[in-house]
């Protein structure tokens, strides 16, 4: 198995911590079993370190570490070859294992025909969450450019600055000119998120027709509606578009028509069927439940937000960027475009809890943690406090039950005090920064919810971790029949759970 050649792919919804993380996890192992390996992620700096088509064609195993999906022309670089494709929340538990199991993992990818497994069919790695976020990654940029324009806008207001639209004679103000262009971002956020969410499904053939559906059912003015369908209707449309273009695209009409078929035909019929239903169906069946879902939310008594607020915490917590934290991440920030912040001003708050409260942690009693806990504890303090909640997940894997418990209870906690001080976020930023630029209000309500949240996931990690470590160091002295004298136990700098240098001399 020496001199093994790996090649991989990683990306994530948000395209800023696992993406990373992961390669650099995937490149770490194989050079430590003597491999070449070489990683392209796909994050939100765009494509980095793109694979060659040398380094394709050398490669032994591919990796793909997905979380937002691939499409099927990007896939089809690897045809022919030896591939494992797992999604990226489970790549950093799994990465001894893929390559403990190279052999018995990886399956043959043909792009086309043929009877070996085509990849994607075989499972899907991230089943619909995978598409919704395809989505959410591509909406992002929109509304983090709008929300920092917007913010912006409203700084050189609050500053005195004019914030006047243009009249006859006179131009607009710099300020209403930052508002306007910022909340185009935001009123284009939804249609993008329902295309890519297509797009991630049926491919090119899938963007189009699924953009311009998703703008007509956020159309009021066009539907004879008094709102749009939202998120939710991007999620419908999205998803039924998707599906029927994927389906479409097997349709084999002859040699005169193929060629026509994905950049011609499928977009107009697409286009045809959905804008009529839309039109006379879904736009307004999903306004209407789109406008009950905004008017529970702003009529919910206090206690309920309340509670709300520690149920969206808890979850935003409890997997660091798994399916549970992307399902209330995704609900946060679908509702940016509906002009309701509080549940996003949570994921502010929250998501930069686990990594910085486990450094600082580290640095209050460092014998509970391992060397390498302990030397990464500022990477991840810092890369934390932009709202990555990644850098957790080693500290998580080491100590499963005590770090997950502090991490939610904390979560819960802190999203109940941001609901009950009304703590909102108008788009992504920069984490704890975040009301500095002006996209969180109020600032002493988001650093008090901040604060409080901090302090109490400490404490919670050196109580909870400090009592899982004398209960393992107890279970092991009393494994031990040669132990006559328990002592305390710590973690040692390869993570392992042992008792002190004179049990394992008494031992040997």
């Amino acid at each position: 198995m020496a001199n093994l050649k790996i090649v991989g792919v990683t990306n994530c919804p948000a395209g800023i911590a696992h993406t990373y993380m992961v390669a650099e996890a995937i490149e770490t192992k194989a050079k430590s079993l003597g491999y070449e390996a070489h990683v392209e992620t796909q994050g939100a700096n765009g494509v980095e370190n793109k694979l060659t088509s040398d380094q394709i064609a050398t490669a032994d195993y591919v990796i793909l570490a997905l979380g937002k999906g691939m499409t099927t022309e990007d896939k089809a670089r690897f045809d022919g070859k030896q591939v494992i494709e797992l999604p990226v929340s489970e790549a950093l538990k799994k990465v001894n294992t893929i390559f403990d199991n190279l052999a018995s993992e990886a399956h043959l990818f043909k792009a086309t025909g043929g009877s070996p497994v085509k990849l994607g069919d075989q499972k899907d790695t991230d089943g619909v969450m995978s598409h919704l976020m395809a989505g959410v990654s591509a909406a992002l940029p929109f509304v983090i450019g709008g929300g920092l324009l917007m913010a912006l806008g409203s700084l050189l207001v609050q500053f005195g600055a004019a914030n006047t639209a243009p009249t006859p004679g006179h131009i607009a103000s710099l300020a209403w000119v930052l508002n306007t262009v910022g909340g185009l971002g935001f009123t284009m956020m939804i249609p993008i998120m329902g295309g890519y969410i297509a797009y991630s499904i049926g491919d090119k053939p899938a963007l189009a027709p699924a953009f311009l559906v998703t703008l007509l059912a956020n159309s009021p003015d066009v539907l004879g509606t008094k709102g749009g369908a939202g998120f939710l209707g991007a999620i419908v449309i999205g998803l039924a578009i998707g599906y029927f273009v994927k389906a479409f695209r097997k349709v084999k009409l002859g040699k005169t028509f193929q060629s026509t078929l994905g950049f011609l035909i499928i977009p107009f019929v697409t286009l045809l069927i959905f804008g009529l239903l839309t039109y006379y169906l879904v736009g307004p069946a999903m306004a209407g439940l789109m406008a009950g879902l905004l008017n529970f939310l702003h009529t919910i008594p206090a206690s309920y937000a309340i509670a709300g607020g520690f149920l969206i915490g808890a979850m935003l917590s409890f997997d660091m960027g798994g399916p549970i934290n992307k399902t209330a991440w995704f609900f946060g920030f679908s509702l940016l475009s509906s002009h309701v912040y509080t549940w996003y001003g949570i994921v502010g708050v929250v998501t930069v809890l686990p990594p910085m409260a486990a450094a600082i942690a580290t640095w209050i009693k460092p014998k509970l943690f391992t060397k390498p806990e302990r030397e990464s504890s500022i990477s991840a303090f810092l890369v934390g406090m932009t709202v990555a909640t990644e850098p957790a997940i080693p500290y998580a894997l080491a100590a499963p039950i005590p770090m997950i418990a502090a991490n939610t209870l904390a979560g819960g906690i802190a999203g109940a005090i941001s609901m009950a001080l009304g703590v909102e976020r108008l788009a992504p930023g920069l984490g704890v920064f975040d009301p500095i630029i002006g996209l969180v209000h109020p600032a002493w309500g988001y650093y008090l919810a901040f604060g409080i949240g901090l302090i109490m996931n400490v404490a919670f990690i050196l109580i909870f971790k400090t009592a899982w470590v004398n209960r393992q160091a107890k279970k092991h002295a009393n494994s031990s029949a040669k132990l006559t004298t328990p002592t305390p136990s710590v973690a040692d700098d390869k993570g392992n759970i042992g008792s002190a240098p004179s049990f394992h001399d008494a031992t040997k």
